[in-house]
């Protein structure tokens, strides 16, 4: 009969690739440390083919100090000192503003918002003075303000019952391709259609005022004949001196002040009706 479970040279396949034998030979360490060797005084190569005996577990050092020592000493005497990694926060205000990768701009400078342009934008349009316009925030096409100054423009709109987001969208980008285009014509320097929403935008600051001042009060009357004249004025001047200094036409304002007079009616009309 047969003595064996396998014929010989199987039962030598499966002594060298078993998968006892195999996970035992992984185990061993670079340091010499066993997790787990064969019973004393035997080989897994002299166990025949399917009886490998029980597994006597060694006791592994896991105090992770000791560890961090030896790998100290070893690095000490041999080779360079592990230099330890600074902690990296992972949350999302450390991605937001820059705290994370140390080679890892802030999201919010990848998506060209400066909260920096936004605030000197604001105070251009709320006190339209030459001398107080900052270069950079004008170069800066920033479209984070005027989507916000839409979206609370439609949201005070809400409170008197009226559902104007498509509106205001629809006339903001319609304005917005007229006026990049009468721009170019009327001026050799000329100007991209993204810095002219980004002003013409921000000037809307005026009529998100006015829409919130039509809560408490009613603009069809007579302190609507004040406060509408006084809205389209003012961000007519604001968003004129801005074009005024981006194409370089001091003697051309008030010509360019006219076509964005009459883009900011249209939207003291929605503000109204």
């Amino acid at each position: 009969g047969k003595k064996g479970r396998y014929p010989a040279p199987c039962g030598q396949l499966v002594r060298l690739y078993h998968p006892a034998v195999l996970f035992t030979r992984t185990m061993r360490q670079g340091d010499g440390t066993e997790f787990f060797a064969a019973p004393s005084g035997q080989s897994w190569q002299g166990q025949p083919a399917g009886s490998f005996g029980d597994l006597q577990p060694m006791v592994a050092e896991s105090n992770y100090s000791q560890v961090s020592g030896q790998l100290s000493s070893s690095s000490a005497s041999g080779g360079d000192a592990p230099v330890p990694l600074p902690r990296v926060p992972r949350n999302i205000s450390a991605t937001l503003l820059g705290e994370g990768e140390p080679d890892e701009p802030p999201i919010l400078e990848e998506l060209g918002i400066n909260f920096q342009h936004i605030y000197a934008k604001t105070l251009s349009v709320l006190w339209p003075r030459r001398s107080k316009l900052d270069q950079a925030a004008i170069n800066d096409s920033d479209f984070a303000g005027p989507m916000i100054f839409c979206l609370v423009l439609g949201v005070l709109l809400l409170f008197n019952g009226k559902v104007q987001f498509g509106y205001i969208y629809g006339v903001f980008t319609t304005g917005l391709v007229s006026l990049w285009a009468v721009f170019n014509l009327m001026s050799s320097k000329g100007i991209d259609i993204y810095r002219t929403a980004s002003v013409i935008g921000y000037s809307l600051l005026p009529i998100v005022i006015l829409a919130a001042l039509s809560i408490p009060l009613d603009l069809r009357g007579a302190a609507g004949a004040v406060l509408i004249p006084i809205a389209i004025l003012w961000c007519s001047n604001a968003a004129a001196l801005f074009f005024v200094v981006v194409l370089e036409a001091d003697d051309r304002r008030w010509l360019l002040a006219y076509p964005v007079m009459l883009f900011y009616t249209c939207f003291a009309l929605i503000t109204i009706f």
